[in-house]
């Protein structure tokens, strides 16, 4: 159920006007527009207009908020049935809109990196990623390697990516003056690279290491097939 639907009938304990989809959605407003730290259950009851008390019959603590927001932004994330197209194009996707997420919300990225994501929607997405690494040729022990090698490198390169948003010529700038001004007898390929190492961190260049990944992982599917 999207966040724009309503329930028909109502069960013991919710209150009128009040779904699960208007708690999560009023949560997320507050941790986008003021972090984490001030999605409490008072903050998210006075955003909603309704007693704190009113929020436990859809969570019942901050942490249980948290989980559910996390699964319910999942639902967002593009996904291909395994059965469908190239394996490596379905798992770049998956990856490449896991990465997007994170960066409309760099204020949830570090709950997505320390939550185990155990929730609906978070299944579904290991299913569909595991059923395309099936395809290519992992299973077992070497498709969940292969599963915490991608997923690590999407969310950590979002992590990356967000605190770098948006570009900054001023900041790229004394960056590479810093690079270029170490000692040359110690640093000469700090210095050779300073134009590359102060520029922005780019969408081309998570596709680039992320096919690099993917040739990887195929390559080793071919060597244990």
């Amino acid at each position: 159920m999207s966040t724009s639907e309503r329930p028909r009938h109502r069960v013991p304990g919710q209150r009128a006007g009040l779904t699960r989809e208007l708690v999560l959605a009023a949560a997320r407003r507050i941790a986008d527009a003021e972090g984490v730290d001030r999605l409490t259950m008072r903050r998210l009851a006075a955003e909603l207009g309704v007693m704190p008390n009113a929020l436990y019959t859809y969570v019942p603590d901050k942490e249980a908020l948290l989980d559910a927001l996390i699964d319910d932004l999942l639902a967002g994330i593009e996904a291909d049935e395994p059965a469908a197209g190239d394996w490596r194009e379905g798992l770049a996707r998956v990856m490449d809109s896991s990465r997007r997420l994170l960066l409309a919300h760099p204020q949830l990225v570090p709950e997505f990196l320390a939550r185990p994501g155990l929730g609906p929607n978070a299944a579904r997405l290991g299913e569909i990623t595991f059923g395309l690494l099936r395809r290519g040729g992992l299973e077992g022990e070497r498709a969940v390697e292969a599963f915490r090698t991608l997923l690590i490198y999407s969310l950590g390169f979002a992590a990356f990516q967000a605190t770098r948003l948006p570009d900054d010529p001023a900041r790229s700038a004394r960056a590479e003056a810093a690079f270029a001004s170490l000692p040359e007898d110690r640093f000469p390929e700090m210095r050779r690279l300073a134009s590359h190492l102060a520029g922005p961190t780019t969408d081309r260049q998570f596709h680039t290491g992320l096919r690099w990944l993917l040739d990887g992982i195929a390559a080793q599917s071919a060597q244990t097939g």
